[in-house]
This record gives C-alpha cells, structure tokens and sequence, in this order.
C-alpha cells in the first residue's frame, strides 16, 4: 500500500525554520512504514518560493497596521504571504505518487482551513482515495474536519478518519481503522492510550539559516504543569515523558547525515527537566561536528537554569539564549498558573550578556486579565535589561480555560487562532494595544542594537539616529523608515495607542 503524508500549504505573516520541520508528519511516515505501507512525506509549505497574496478578508482590521514600504529593524510585517503551492497544484503532486491513501498532518488549529482546503482539492483530483487527517488541530477540534463534506460525492464525507492525540505507538490501532470499511465510526481518539512501544526522539531538516542547514529535534512528550495559556496538553497530556536518551544522538546523526555546517534546534519546552542528559548530547555532538550550533527556539525555562548552566550552554555552541519569562507580575503569574522569579531571570539575563551569550526574552500580551500596565512593566522591565524583547500575542485553541465551546470556534475563522492575527480573544487588550506593545518592543530592541555599536552605512546611522532621537522628542510617537525607490526616510507610525507609548516613555526617563 502506497502513503502520502502532506502537509499542507499555508497563509501567513510568517514562516519560520523551527515551524517548517512537520515532526509530527515524520512521525506518522515511520509509524506507516513499520506497519508495512510505502510512505512518502511531502512537506508542502518548503515547495517553492513564498510569495505574496492578498490579505484574507477576515484579517482585513489589519490592513490599518501595513505598512508596504517598511523596511529595516523596527519593520512589522510588510504583505501577507503563501508558503507552498497553490492546493490545487499541490493536488497534482500528490496524485503522481498514485497513492492508496492520503494522509495530512494539520499541526495547528490556526491552519485548519488550509489542511481542508487541501484536502477538497485532492479529493477533487482523486475521488475514490480515501484521505485521513490528524495533528493537534484535528485533536483540537475534530468535529470541524468530521463535518467536511466530500466534494464530488456529497453524501459521504471529506475525510474517510480523522484522529486526535499521538499516532507514534498507535500505528496497528490506525490501519486497523482504516480497515473497517463501511464503518460509520471515522473517528480515532488516542488521547491518554498508553502506547505499546517506547517514545523516540524524531528530528527533520526545516529551512536554512544563513550558510546552515537546520534541523529540529524532539525529544519528550507533555508537560506536567498547568499553565493556563499553553496547548501542549492537549495533544500530548500533562504527563512528562521523554525517549531514551542513548537514541537521541543517533536520531541526530541519522537526520544530519554528511554535512558541514549544521544547527540543532530543539524543540522541547522541558528539556531542562533532563539538564544532564541534555549537556552529554550537546557536548558530545560538539564533538562530532565542530561546527555545530544549537538554539532551542520555543524558549528554555528560566527556573530551571543556573549561571554555570548557561557558560555551559555557551561554550557547548549555543549562540542566542531563548528564555520563557511568560507573564511577569506575580498576580499575572498566579492567573496563568505559571511559576517565576523576576530577579533570578534579571541575574541569568546580565550574566549571559556578561559572556557574550546574547539573550532573547519571550512573553505575552493579550492574556485574560492583562491590562495595558501589565504590558508596559513587562517591557519596562525587560528594555532595562541586556537582552532582546521577543513578544507573543496571546491566541487560544479549542479546550484552552475558558475556550472549551467549540462553537465559539465553528463560528470563526481557524486563522484568528495565530498569534500575527493580534486577535482580541480575551477582550483585555485591543488589537491596537497589542500592535503597540509589539512596536514598543521593536523599538527597544533596536535602540539596544545601536547602544552596543551597531554599524551600518553613514546614511543607514543617519536614518537610525532620527528614529531614535524622534522617540525621545515626542514620547507619544514612534517613528519607522520607508523605501521609496533609492530613498529611505523617517516617518511616523499611524494608528498606535498613544497613551501607551507615552507611559512606556515615562517609564524610562
């Protein structure tokens, strides 16, 4: 029997390397072939050149907010973009392999629309083969994809299955499934079934960086804490799981195969629960290829690490330090159920810049109960220390506290669902407030570039000192740089929340 695992093409602001790497859909093409199918895996949004598109009517409040001529480090998004081919041609590639089944691996419910969209088309092109999709959107919300009609048979449905939960161990429950034919059960419920088979690390090449091939890895399954505002659980459950740690170099080494310069992400957000484990890999793979660098893109938890923790992860070939600061205050941190110290994160932060280990520092805006002072301690905080202010806006999927209705999401687009949306899901900020803090951020960042002598061409450093110097003169206004042909120049950004620039102002001075 011969498998296609697609993932599908999707629409967005953005597409970054850690995000294009489907471990889920390489898990799903092992578990396929050590059930005996001939599994091929198309990772779709990697077909080709992004390029522009228009922007999705239901994002259309956003269109305020671009600004098409934008260039330069304080820049938001500039056009809203596809990743991959159009579906219909994606249809095309799929049905040259001639498979048996089709199998699409959604791995957001923010790209629900597109894993359906693509679906239709290949059942537009392949009629009669049968197509099952899976992932944590599925999980999320599977009646969206349970009621997707077929298009050319309209009586029956779009997907012959659709499962939820971690298809890796489960591979004999899934065929089993898909042999029941004429079976009105098309769905498969995983969630919280012990697997027969032991966890193993999974790895895939993603996009380039620079002069380096990238490649993610994972290692563990759920997470045992109980932060309000995090999915993990609910694909992969609240209890913490890890692989054995001897097969994780050589689930490395398998992925890496020949190569010169490389870079490992890791994906795990609890990797530091296995700190001992994790400096044998590194270390070791240091050893192996000398040129290696590591990043662990979804941010390390700060509570876990220690001073001499971080000179190690530096001298091991760890080149920017992602930590997860989440919320701040100690009332925010008791509303999200997320633990945390201000002043230890404070000492980890100045003792990285003090090595030479810069430090990019993620939290989020836009969580229930936030208020616009919130927002503003937290980059207050954060602009006075040496690291980079990376900020999130807060999105929800289907299951989350206080976003258990699906009704609440049948009745919208999936695509709200992402965190470039800046979607007011909670009410506590608006999508202009959250469009400021994020600018605000920007801001900071680059003013701390330029401070630690950032050079560039004279007109570049003179362009950069007016935006600094038009912040500082008027306290409500940010300022940004536009490309008109051959000329740049410094003009101010519309359609921001005043008041918040101007407290973020009064807080420095």
């Amino acid at each position: 029997m011969k498998a296609v695992i697609a993932v599908p093409p999707i629409r967005d602001f953005y597409f970054t390397p850690h995000r294009a790497s489907a471990l889920g859909a390489r898990v799903l093409a092992r578990e396929l072939v050590e059930s005996g199918w001939d599994a091929s895996l198309l990772n779709l949004p990697l077909a080709g050149k992004p390029r522009n598109i228009p922007l999705q009517a239901e994002l259309g409040y956003l269109e305020r907010f671009l600004i098409p001529l934008e260039t330069g480090p304080l820049s938001w998004f500039t056009s809203y973009r596809r990743f991959g081919p159009e579906y219909s041609e994606s249809a095309d590639t799929i049905a040259a392999v001639h498979p048996d089944m089709v199998f699409i691996s959604c791995f957001a419910w923010a790209y629900a629309e597109e894993a359906r969209e693509l679906a239709l088309a290949a059942a537009r092109r392949m009629p009669d083969v049968p197509i099952v999709i899976g992932g944590h959107g599925p999980t999320s919300l599977p009646g969206y994809f349970l009621k997707s009609p077929h298009p050319v048979f309209p009586d029956m449905p779009l997907f012959s299955l659709v499962v939820s939960g971690e298809i890796e161990g489960h591979g004999r429950l899934l065929t089993e499934s898909m042999n029941r034919t004429g079976s009105t059960d098309r769905y498969l419920d995983l969630r919280g079934m012990t697997s027969r088979t032991e966890l193993r690390p999974v790895a895939g090449e993603s996009i380039r960086r620079a002069d380096r091939r990238s490649i993610s890895i994972i290692f563990t399954r759920g997470c045992p804490r109980g932060c309000r505002f995090c999915s993990n659980h609910i694909c992969h459950g609240r209890k913490f799981r890890s692989s054995a740690s001897d097969l994780w170099e050589e689930e490395v080494i398998r992925a890496a195969g020949d190569t010169g310069k490389l870079n490992l992400n890791i994906e795990d957000d609890n990797i530091l629960f296995l700190k001992k484990n994790l400096f044998e890999l590194i270390e070791s793979l240091g050893k192996q290829f000398p040129d290696i660098t590591f990043s662990a893109e979804n941010g390390l938890d700060y509570m876990l690490l220690e001073t001499e923790d971080i000179k190690r992860l530096k001298e091991s070939g760890f080149t920017n330090l992602n930590l997860s600061l989440g919320v701040l205050s100690g009332e925010q941190r008791a509303r999200e159920n997320r633990d945390g110290d201000p002043e230890k994160l404070a000492g980890l932060i100045r003792y990285a810049s003090e090595i030479g280990l810069p430090v990019t520092t993620h939290f989020i805006s836009g969580l229930t109960g936030d208020r616009v002072e919130d927002i503003l301690g937290t980059l207050s905080f954060l602009d006075h220390l040496p690291t980079r202010i990376g900020i999130s806006n807060f999105y929800p999927v289907p299951g989350l506290p206080g976003f258990e209705n699906p009704e609440q999401f049948l009745k919208c687009s999936p695509r709200l669902a992402l965190g470039s949306s800046a979607y007011p899901w909670t009410g506590s900020l608006t999508t202009t407030q959250m469009m400021t803090a994020f600018r605000l951020a920007r801001w900071s960042n680059f003013r701390k570039e330029q401070e630690s002598g950032r050079t560039g061409t004279p007109s570049e450093e003179d362009l950069y000192d007016t935006v600094l110097q038009a912040a500082e003169r008027h306290s409500a206004e940010l300022h940004t740089i536009i490309r008109e042909g051959r000329i740049r120049k410094v003009i101010p950004l519309p359609n921001l929340d005043s008041n918040m620039i101007e407290g973020f102002f009064s807080c420095r001075s």
